[in-house]
C-alpha cells in the first residue's frame, strides 16, 4: 500500500499548515482561542494541544521512550506561546526525522499499545501507514480549528496542499 504523499512531503507540508494556522491565531485574544466552541475538544487551544499530544505519542513511540500520556485531551500548554514553540519544535523534528526514512525504513513494522481507551488495544502496522495517519490526524484536526477560526469571525488561512506545492506566500506565511 502505497501513501498519497510521502512522509517527508507529508512532514513538510505539515509543518508549513501549523505554521499558518499559528500565525493566523495571533489574532484572537487567549480568552477567543480558549472559548468552548462546541468542537469535540471545545476550544482551539485545547484541540492544537491534542494534537501536539498525539504528535509527542507518536514521537515516544518512534525514539521507544516510555509513553507519558494515559488520556487524549490532556492539556500539555495553558499559555499559547508555550503550545506554539512546541509545537513548532517537534514540526522542526518530524520534519527532520522523515527526511532520513528509507523505503525500507517506512515498511518496518511499528507495534505500539493505544492511548485513552477503555480497554487495551494493540496495534502492529507498517511505520509508513503509523506516520501517514499521524499527517492524517493532523489535517483532521485542522479543519476543526479551521471552522472554529471561522467562528471566532477571523479569515482562517488556506492550508491546501496545492498552495504549499506552489509555494504560495501571503498573510500568514511569517
Amino acid at each position: 500500500m502505497s501513501s498519497l504523499m510521502d512522509v517527508k512531503t507529508a512532514a513538510q507540508y505539515n509543518k508549513w499548515a501549523n505554521n499558518r494556522i499559528y500565525n493566523c491565531l495571533k489574532q484572537l485574544s487567549d480568552d477567543e482561542r480558549k472559548k468552548d466552541r462546541k468542537a469535540f475538544f471545545k476550544s482551539i487551544h485545547n484541540t492544537l494541544n491534542h494534537i501536539l499530544l498525539a504528535d509527542l505519542l507518536y514521537r515516544q513511540r518512534i525514539e521507544k521512550k516510555p509513553i507519558t500520556f494515559t488520556a487524549l485531551d490532556e492539556i500539555i500548554h495553558t499559555e499559547f506561546i508555550e503550545l506554539e514553540n512546541h509545537h513548532r519544535a517537534n514540526d522542526e523534528w518530524y520534519e527532520s526525522y522523515c527526511a532520513k526514512l528509507t523505503f525500507s525504513n517506512l515498511q518496518e513494522e511499528f507495534p505500539f499499545e493505544a492511548v485513552g481507551l477503555n480497554k487495551r488495544e494493540f496495534f502492529s502496522l507498517s511505520l509508513g501507514i503509523c506516520l501517514t495517519n499521524l499527517f492524517q490526524h493532523q489535517i483532521h484536526h485542522r479543519g476543526q480549528i479551521h471552522h472554529m477560526i471561522s467562528h471566532a469571525g477571523k479569515e482562517p488561512p488556506p492550508v491546501d496542499v496545492v498552495k504549499f506545492a506552489r509555494g504560495d506566500k501571503d498573510k500568514w506565511t511569517i
